[in-house]
């Protein structure tokens, strides 16, 4: 059988195209595998030398966008943000707090590896100037209550402590009470007497009933101690309430031309996590961190992209071997694609340079989506068994593969480019790459295959005996002409049927489908780091991610302090800022006078004794007193409660036992003036009249919370795990009320999850409006043009029915599946259209074998490469294999079962019908070149 006539005039400009352009590499085929070499050494060459890989995720955002802008110059200020978080769990608060000092210690060893450890915020430094963050107006106060104390706090204080007796003291109270009684003048000392007198008569009187009642009647000599808290006194860990669990984080140094940049640090880590472990057996250690989920995780999806690569490799050798029973067209498929593939290689290099964390999964991508090769054998096997010669059987391939070929690879490239519309740096550079390798594996199948092929034929031909067929896998012309599933070919209406019920259970099913924004859940829960960051989560408030505000002053870093405090979304908020007390030049001199003032106060152990209690004597002037304020006219000076606190202590001495009473009182009093002293001595340790400089802060604290140019910051932590995408949302919305300008993890992260949901999603869209274009262009009727969309359709809506039907959510990564269905489904309608146009319209149309055999490798091809993406651990790059292994073979069993059943039911309807007038073959389509 002859080939058919080349120039013939049914043939459009794009065949024409394609068969000159086989014609010349068949004539040249050695000349072409020396170009495409070269080429391809070339394309190695350049990646190796000038290709780049940018590994962190703030390279897949657009930097033009206003928080990448933000979180940008927070990098400029502080650097980079990622820790280690260490975290130590065990019963003992005490035991946890000597590890953490024992782990942070081996840090600091490590310069080269690590920097910016936080482990503790330890302000001990600044504890003897405390009194520097109290009020202008408290501080005030206290020098006002110090300065009637001044025979205690003199030159004479060891000799003047003597006297601070009950006894004495009921003495000078009778004295002043006669002054008054007298309209005579008493000095403020004595007045502050009569006002500290009531708390005094009170711990006497409770003193006398129980030692144990004693209550120090000093108690307002500050109105509240600087270090009540304990901020200044100690250091404070990273603890979470009930104290089991603590934690210590710091950036380790990283390599950045690697997309694993920390791995180095933490295997470090995990090292002294293991040494650690023995020396603290009651203590359980572990790492998390985002620096070590992306670590971790970059490693476990590049342990399941290898396995998944072998296994697939395996799987598509198999195929092949099974599909054409020899090495030889496998091996020239293969070298064809990896040919196509590595020129993709050089050219990214040369337009984008550089390889980020999206973009580097795009020769998986091309690998099971750019195997054309499929196609061309699969017509060329055809073509050739019908015994014509392979010069002709190559025309003929060109002829009627290569027009498929072309608008397949069109509307793939251009599902890829309709990514590029998105507002999500990484999709569109790797919508851009993933594009134009798709075109160039097609250019590879359209040169180097034939090349290959035409050489491999040729020398098969001069090495086969006469009696023998070059072909390797005979197929008699029935095979090669015969139709694709004959049952389903000759029961269109029972496949439409089914078709159309699968299709009602599908659309129900998907409407339950959800979508997961939860990164966490993408994680392989086995994973260590996985684990121990839902103990973080759940165990420590606010843990993680977190608001970051910048102030120019620290007054400004303080209110907005403030505002985040009023937030409920917000759990906790710190800052250094107020660790540099306000208006110290007008607080210094009154530290210094309270300084002074307090020089000479004994220290408790350095009390002189007391004398001891007179009880009857004590009694007798406890009486007096009592007698005197009865006499007295109401004064503003004396406290209410004064009669009634003396009146309850005598009655009180009367019923004790005077030999107890002595005892007691005697104890009370020597507790009393220690007391006094030990208030005075620890207000004395807080007066030191040096001011608090930037310089004083530890330098922990200074490299978190201080930036280069000398802003201040203020970090807001959330009250809920921000990991749940609801509370996300809810605390950057509410942060931004307080600060319009703030940034942080949360931030990129909620804008990024949002901007690839819609980037994915519109771009589906945009490439399905392309697509539609094209094929318009292409069939250049609406009929077929839709009829090629079924498949899709149908794919669809069945593959998101089944991930519903097993519960699983859409998330980022799966999510990248939708447009790439969108492209691999469309080819195979047009796979299956081309067939249809370019055969015998005078009966119902049959698809096939070659045609369906073609889809059927093609599509296993496809499914086999991601496919193999479902044993590994990592649920997201799983369910990505999972997606797109479900969305090809839905497209594929819709291309090979329904569209042809369509079409056939068209056409007996078309022959059956009793206006039929004679017709003739449909224009045939004008195809856009590639």
């Amino acid at each position: 059988m002859t080939a058919c006539n080349p120039t013939s005039s049914s043939t459009n400009w794009l065949e024409r195209v394609l068969e000159r352009t086989i014609r010349w590499v068949i004539a040249h085929p050695r000349f072409v595998i020396v170009g495409a070499t070269l080429l391809l050494i070339a394309s190695l060459f350049l990646a190796a030398t000038q290709l780049e890989y940018h590994t962190q995720r703030n390279d897949l955002m657009s930097s033009h966008k206003d928080y990448q802008q933000r979180w940008n110059t927070y990098l400029q200020e502080f650097g980079d943000d990622d820790d280690l978080v260490i975290l130590l769990e065990g019963q003992s608060s005490q035991l946890l707090r000597q590890a953490v000092d024992a782990f942070a210690a081996k840090l600091q060893e490590h310069p080269d590896r690590f920097d910016r450890l936080f482990a503790k915020a330890d302000l001990r430094s600044l504890q003897d100037r405390a009194l520097l963050y109290l009020s202008l107006d408290e501080i005030r106060t206290i020098q006002a209550r110090l300065e009637p104390m001044n025979l205690l706090l003199g030159p004479l204080a060891p000799m003047t402590w003597r006297t601070l007796t009950l006894d004495s003291m009921l003495m000078k109270t009778t004295w002043s009470l006669e002054q008054l009684r007298d309209g005579r003048p008493v000095e403020s000392t004595d007045l502050q007497l009569l006002q500290r007198l009531v708390p005094i008569a009170r711990s006497a009187q409770a003193s006398l009933q129980s030692e144990n009642h004693y209550q120090s009647p000093w108690s307002t000599v500050l109105d509240r101690p600087v270090d009540s808290q304990q901020t200044l006194a100690e250091p404070h860990y990273c603890l979470n309430a009930d104290g089991t669990l603590a934690f210590l984080v710091v950036r380790p140094k990283k390599l950045g031309s690697s997309f694993t940049p920390a791995a180095e640090a933490i295997a470090f880590v995990r090292d002294l996590i293991r040494d650690q472990q023995a020396n603290f057996p009651d203590i359980r250690f572990g790492l998390t961190g985002l620096p070590v989920l992306e670590n971790d995780e970059m490693l476990a999806a590049q342990r399941d992209s290898n396995q998944a690569g072998w296994l697939a490799l395996l799987g598509v050798a198999v195929l092949y071997l099974v599909v054409y029973r020899s090495l030889r067209y496998p091996f020239l498929t293969v070298v064809t694609l990896l040919t196509g593939t590595i020129w993709a290689l050089g050219w990214l290099t040369l337009t984008v340079g550089h390889l980020n964390l999206l973009s580097a999964t795009f020769a998986v991508m091309l690998i099971g989506m750019g195997d054309y090769g499929v196609l061309w054998i699969a017509r060329f096997e055809t073509d050739r068994s019908t015994g014509i010669s392979s010069t002709e059987a190559m025309l003929a391939t060109a002829r009627h593969a290569g027009p498929s070929i072309v608008t397949a690879a069109m509307t793939t490239s251009l599902a890829f480019f309709a990514t590029m519309l998105a507002d999500f740096q990484g999709v569109v550079e790797l919508g851009w790459i993933a594009g134009c390798g798709v075109l160039l594996c097609a250019v590879a199948c359209f040169t180097v295959m034939p090349a290959m092929l035409i050489l491999s034929e040729r020398r098969n031909e001069r090495r086969a005996t006469p009696q023998e067929s070059p072909t390797i896998v005979p197929i008699t012309r029935a095979a090669a002409l015969a139709a694709w599933l004959p049952f389903a070919a000759r029961r269109p209406r029972w496949v439409l049927a089914g078709a159309v019920a699968i299709a009602f259970v599908s659309a129900i099913s998907a409407s339950k489908l959800t979508y997961d924004h939860n990164l966490l859940n993408m994680q392989d829960p086995s994973l260590d780091s996985v684990a121990w960051e839902r103990v973080l989560v759940d165990r420590v408030q606010g843990a993680g991610w977190h608001a970051l505000s910048m102030a120019e002053t620290p007054e400004q870093a303080i209110a907005l302090k403030a505002k985040y405090e009023q937030l409920p979304e917000v759990g906790l908020v710190t800052e250094v800022a107020s660790l540099i007390p306000a208006q110290q030049s007008e607080k210094l001199p009154l530290l210094r006078q309270i300084h002074d003032l307090l020089l000479y106060i004994p220290a408790p152990k350095d009390l002189p004794p007391l004398p001891p209690v007179d009880v009857p004597q004590l009694l007798t002037k406890l009486q007096r007193a009592i007698d005197r304020l009865a006499t007295l006219p109401k004064q503003p000076n004396i406290p209410a409660e004064l009669p009634a606190a003396l009146a309850d202590f005598a009655q009180q001495l009367r019923q004790t036992d005077p030999q107890l009473a002595r005892q007691r009182l005697n104890a009370m009093q020597t507790r009393m003036v220690r007391d006094l002293s030990t208030d005075l001595n620890r207000l004395k340790s807080v007066t030191n009249p040096r001011p608090i400089a930037i310089a004083d802060l530890p330098t922990d604290l200074r490299d978190r919370y201080i930036g280069k140019s000398g802003v201040w910051l203020v970090r807001a932590f959330a009250k809920a795990s921000l990991w749940d995408f609801d509370a996300l949302t809810q605390f950057v919305a509410a942060a931004r009320t307080v600060d319009p300008q703030v940034t942080g993890k949360p931030f990129g992260t909620l804008e990024g999850l949002r901007t690839m949901k819609a980037g994915f999603q519109w771009a589906g869209l945009y490439a399905l409006i392309a697509i539609t274009l094209v094929l318009l262009a292409d069939f250049r009727q609406l009929q077929p043009t839709l009829l090629a969309l079924v498949p899709l359709a149908l794919g669809v809506l069945m593959s998101m029915g089944i991930l519903a039907l097993c519960g699983i959510a859409l998330n980022p990564a799966n999510l990248i599946a939708l447009p790439l269905i969108v492209g691999v489904g469309v080819d195979n309608g047009v796979h299956v259209l081309h067939d249809y146009r370019s055969g015998n319209r005078k009966r119902p149309y049959r698809l096939g074998s070659a045609v369906g055999r073609g889809i059927l490798v093609a599509a296993l091809t496809t499914m086999l490469g991601f496919g193999t993406l479902m044993i590994g651990s990592h649920r997201g790059q799983s369910s990505l294999g999972l997606t797109l292994t479900l969305g090809v073979g839905c497209c594929m069993l819709a291309s090979l079962l329904v569209l042809p059943a369509i079409l056939r039911w068209l056409d007996e309807r078309r022959l059956n019908s009793p206006t039929t007038i004679p017709t003739k073959p449909l224009p045939h389509p004008k195809r856009l070149a590639a």
